[in-house]
């Protein structure tokens, strides 16, 4: 019975935990989740990913994102977007590993609709992207592991 007791406690605690998980969205923005991927030394990381907002989210298309990181770090992560890429009402706040010559890059935005809610005819939404990190080949390196990137996925509330 103790047992039972301490796990049901160690599982509301992790339900807490996951409620109040912290984002960067600003405010005025809901957060819909983050991408993610990681890579390992001579392995990178390169697939696409993809969050379905919530049931019932419709993006104000009246926000473009201004600015945008789209890579940092070596020499092979490389992009070419750009903060008007970015669907309409979608916010993304971009991070990876650079430390140890890590590279990573964020490209092909894709905001589409994936079929009715559930609660009404309005549509409901996928966002997505390409996500890519890699270590150098010729780093130095190589021992202190691999390599991430990071995508919040937050979308402006209509007003």
């Amino acid at each position: 019975m103790r047992w039972r007791v301490t796990f049901l406690a160690l599982g509301m605690l992790a339900t807490e935990s996951a409620l109040m998980a912290q984002h960067n969205c600003p405010e005025g923005f809901r957060y819909v989740g983050k991408m993610s991927g990681t890579g390992s030394y001579g392995i990178p990381f390169n697939e696409r990913r993809e969050l379905i907002l919530p049931d019932g989210a419709a993006p104000d298309t009246s926000f473009q994102q201004k600015q945008v990181n789209a890579r940092a770090g070596n020499e092979m992560a490389h992009s070419n977007l750009l903060a008007k890429d970015i669907p309409k009402g979608i916010l993304i706040i971009t991070w990876g590993a650079t430390t140890y010559d890590q590279g990573w890059a964020v490209s092909g935005p894709e905001l589409k609709t994936v079929g009715p809610s559930q609660y009404s005819q309005n549509p409901r939404y996928a966002f997505g992207m390409q996500l890519y990190c890699t270590t150098s080949k010729q780093s130095s390196y190589m021992h202190y592991g691999g390599c991430d990137v990071n995508v919040e996925v937050c979308y402006k509330l209509k007003k």
